[in-house]
C-alpha cells in the first residue's frame, strides 16, 4: 500500500513525510517523488510480544509518497507533477492553515486540478478508441466495450463529480487501472494548522473526516526523549499526537486491516485487503502457504487479551479452526496449517 502526500506547493507535505516515515525530505528528489515507510504504532503487537517473548517484532508499514507540490493556476509543469501523484493508492490531501489562506478553497481548487486532470487523459484515450474501433481491427469489441466504460467516466468527469461516484465493478474499473484516475483514489484531507485550531466548518462540509495537525510541532516533539516529550506536551496542552490517526485513516480509506501471526521466533502485523480470505491472508506470508492450505487456527484478538494468556485462551476454547473462505478480521491472531 502506498499512499500519495499531495497538495499545493508549500502546505506542509514534506514536513508531514518527516514525521510520518522519519525521512528527512531529500531537495534532489522534489520533482520525482520521495518514498518513505511509516509504522503504525499498534499496542496489540507489544501485547501479543509480552506473551511469546519473540526474538523478533515486526510491525505492520505503509509506505507514504512525499509528491512535488502543485503550483495554483495554470502552470507548465503541473501535467508531470500530477502523473507523479498517480502513483498512489490513496491520496492524502495536505491543506495550509497557516498563511490565512482559506483551506476549503484550496481544497476546492486542489480536487479541480485533479478532475480536470483526469478528464484530459480520459478524453485522449476516448478519441484514440473511436478512431481504433471504426478500423475493425481484431480486437475490435474488447476496445468497444472499454469504449463504454470510459465514456461513461468522460460524462461524469464532464459534469464535475469524481469517478469514484459512479461505484464501478472490479471488472469495470479493469480498463482504467492503467491511467491511475485521481478522482478514483480514497482521500484523505488534513489540514496542517496550528496546535488546538479547529477544522473550518466549510472544509468541514467539503471533507467530513478532515484531520488537523501541527506537523512542524509534533516533529519537534517526536526528536525528544519520552520524558521531556511529556513535559512539553502537558506545558502546550497537547493530549494526543496526530501522527497516528493520520496513519489509520489512511489504512482505513484504502481498506486495509491488520492481522497478526505470533510465536517465539518472530511476532509480526501484516497488512491484508478487507473482506480477503484466509488463504489470501496465507498468501500474504508465502505462496506455498496459500497453495498447501488446510486451515487457518483463528484467535480473535479482544478475546486473547481478555483471557490474559495463550493456556487460558485455550482452555476458554476462544481459538478456532476456519477454512479458505474465513473472512479475515482486523487483530486476528492466525496460524496456518498447511501441506506444504
Amino acid at each position: 500500500m502506498r499512499v500519495g502526500l499531495v497538495g499545493f506547493a508549500g502546505s506542509g507535505k514534506s514536513t508531514l513525510f518527516e514525521l510520518l516515515t522519519g525521512t528527512a525530505s531529500d531537495p534532489g528528489k522534489v520533482h520525482s517523488g520521495q518514498v518513505g515507510v511509516a509504522v503504525l504504532a499498534d499496542p496489540r503487537l507489544d501485547f501479543l510480544a509480552s506473551l511469546h517473548a519473540p526474538k523478533k517484532v515486526t510491525p505492520a508499514t505503509v509506505e507514504f509518497l512525499d509528491t512535488p507540490g502543485l503550483i495554483p493556476g495554470t502552470h507548465g509543469d503541473n501535467p508531470q507533477r500530477l502523473a507523479v501523484i498517480r502513483e498512489g493508492d490513496a491520496l492524502l490531501i495536505v491543506l495550509n492553515g497557516f498563511t490565512g489562506g482559506d483551506p476549503a478553497a484550496e481544497l476546492a481548487s486542489f480536487r479541480e486540478e485533479m478532475l480536470f486532470a483526469d478528464l484530459g487523459t480520459v478524453t485522449n484515450r476516448v478519441e484514440r478508441l473511436e478512431a481504433s474501433v471504426k478500423k475493425r481491427r481484431p480486437d475490435w469489441e474488447m476496445q468497444e466495450k472499454e469504449l463504454a466504460i470510459l465514456k461513461r467516466v468522460q460524462a461524469t468527469l464532464e459534469d464535475g463529480k469524481f469517478v469514484a461516484t459512479l461505484g464501478l465493478s472490479a471488472d469495470e474499473k479493469k480498463p482504467l487501472r492503467s491511467f491511475g484516475l485521481l478522482t478514483d483514489k480514497p482521500q484523505v484531507v488534513v489540514l496542517n494548522a496550528a496546535q488546538g485550531e479547529e477544522i473550518p466548518a466549510r472544509l468541514k462540509e467539503l471533507a467530513a473526516d478532515a484531520l488537523a495537525i501541527d506537523a512542524k510541532l509534533e516533529l519537534d516533539l517526536a526528536q525528544l526523549d519520552l520524558e521531556e516529550r511529556a513535559a512539553f506536551m502537558t506545558d502546550l496542552g497537547v493530549t494526543e499526537l496526530g501522527r497516528d490517526r493520520i496513519i489509520r485513516a489512511a489504512y482505513d480509506a484504502v481498506g486495509i486491516i491488520t492481522f497478526f501471526t505470533a510465536g517465539e521466533p518472530e511476532v509480526r502485523g501484516w497488512n491484508l485487503e478487507r473482506n480477503a480470505t484466509a488463504v489470501e491472508a496465507a498468501g500474504k506470508i508465502h505462496t506455498d502457504l496459500a497453495k498447501g492450505f488446510i486451515r487457518a487456527e483463528v484467535t480473535a484478538y479482544d478475546d486473547l487479551h481478555a483471557a490474559g494468556t495463550l493456556k487460558e485462551a485455550k482452555a476458554k476454547h476462544l481459538q478456532r479452526l476456519e477454512g479458505k473462505e474465513y473472512l479475515v478480521k482486523d487483530g486476528d491472531i492466525i496460524y496456518f496449517r498447511s501441506a506444504v
